[in-house]
């Protein structure tokens, strides 16, 4: 599990993930592709449970939002999983956060609005919608209580999460980790051998600005 919040080099991981053999990891960019994922997200966040089987059927792994909210449900599911805590300096990461994923949720009624021309012409756009849905509601209005744009509260509530996955966490089974730190203590705790190719650097702000515009745009 890649519990890191978004834009915690989290798209990063699951290239990681799959570069040292754990099979497709499941991560937002995922719901895009395969929107029939996001009902069984909305009823493992209003139930606590969903079918797993079908929910990961085809992954041996998650990252980034849906899964990282979930960890502690995931955890009970399959308890001896590895943890990944992604994380990073608070201002940057929600100045991060801010310009990209918060940027392109469309939240209220004028932005969903725009949007209805081209949902109405493309099923593509209307699995992109669906997936930005569930951003907006369990994300942005439930994890962050509609208080995102607060930004002293939008980085405690970063910290807090990150504390309690600390504190959450059995010890042996977790690591707090930035990719710049490399292949050693990802590969040492999962317990594969390290890769010869460099490790994977995804979705910097310009590369993730870029891709999303061009998704909101013309639906690909």
């Amino acid at each position: 599990i890649g519990a890191g919040l978004p834009r915690t080099g989290t798209a990063s991981l699951k290239s990681a993930f799959e570069i040292l053999g754990f099979g497709e990891c499941l991560h937002m960019e995922t719901l895009f592709n395969n929107p029939q994922l996001v009902d069984y997200w909305v009823t493992f966040f209003n139930t606590g449970t969903t079918d797993f089987a079908a929910l990961f059927d085809g992954f041996q792994s998650t990252s980034d939002f849906p899964g990282a909210l979930l960890y502690r449900e995931l955890l009970e599911q399959y308890p001896d999983v590895r943890v990944v805590l992604g994380v990073r300096d608070p201002e940057e990461w929600y100045e991060s956060a801010r310009r990209t994923v918060f940027a392109f949720t469309p939240q209220t009624f004028s932005q969903k609005l725009k949007l209805l021309p081209r949902k109405l012409k493309s099923q593509r756009f209307r699995n992109i919608a669906k997936t930005l849905r569930l951003v907006e509601v369990y994300l942005w209005k439930g994890f962050f209580e509609g208080q995102f744009l607060d930004k002293a509260q939008a980085i405690e509530r970063f910290q807090r999460f990150n504390e309690e996955v600390r504190q959450y966490v059995p010890a042996d089974q977790l690591l707090e980790y930035r990719i710049s730190d490399g292949w050693e203590p990802l590969c040492s705790f999962l317990d594969v051998p390290i890769p010869e190719q460099p490790i994977p650097h995804r979705n910097q702000r310009a590369q993730f600005i870029a891709q999303l515009t061009k998704m909101m745009s013309s639906g690909n």
